[in-house]
């Protein structure tokens, strides 16, 4: 009769096929919960830590009894996007002022580039910007000429004036822009 360590000696040993390996993630976008007033202060720190980070910011006239100041203030309050693969998410977690990432139910949400790209073409023409309602239904068009070209969203009108909003739909937010009405076209 056989040990125990012999019996085993005695069977052909099946290599454990590992799983597939765990090919990286590329990059994407994603959009940060912040605490109360820390935009600036947790954008600062991730890019300390190598993290692409994007904070919109615009500039607003806050009027006090005694003067009037320029401030820039975050475009969306209390977010804060970034870039990642997600490896890094507890390092990104772990930032001060950094609440948790923006998840739609209980999956986290990427964020299209190209919704970033038009966030980015907006802030860059921050006396046609004004923050808006959270819109997702209405008609849907593109400019298609301009320095907005390219952006999508949907068509807002106040009074004489027409609006396109640009809705980024995993925070819930909404921002509009005057546009010249012959600059746009439905989808």
């Amino acid at each position: 009769m056989l040990s125990a360590d012999e019996e085993d000696n005695n069977y052909e040993k099946t290599p454990i096929s590992s799983p597939n390996p765990i090919v990286p993630l590329s990059p994407r976008w994603y959009a940060l919960y912040l605490r109360s007033r820390y935009e600036k202060r947790a954008h600062q720190l991730l890019l300390g830590k190598g993290v692409e980070s994007f904070l919109p910011l615009i500039e607003e006239v806050h009027t006090w009894s005694d003067r009037k100041k320029v401030v820039e203030e975050p475009l969306f309050r209390g977010y804060l996007f970034v870039r990642t693969d997600l490896k890094n998410r507890i390092s990104i977690l772990e930032t001060d002022g950094v609440v948790h990432f923006v998840c739609v139910g209980p999956k986290l949400t990427a964020i299209p580039d190209e919704q970033i790209n038009w966030v980015r073409i907006l802030v860059g023409h921050p006396d046609r910007i004004v923050r808006e309602d959270y819109m997702s239904e209405g008609q849907r068009v593109r400019v298609k000429a301009g320095p907005m070209m390219g952006v999508q969203g949907y068509v807002l009108k106040v009074k004489s004036s027409t609006r396109v909003v640009v809705s980024l739909d995993a925070i819930a937010r909404s921002v509009s822009m005057d546009i010249d009405p012959e600059l746009i076209e439905q989808l």
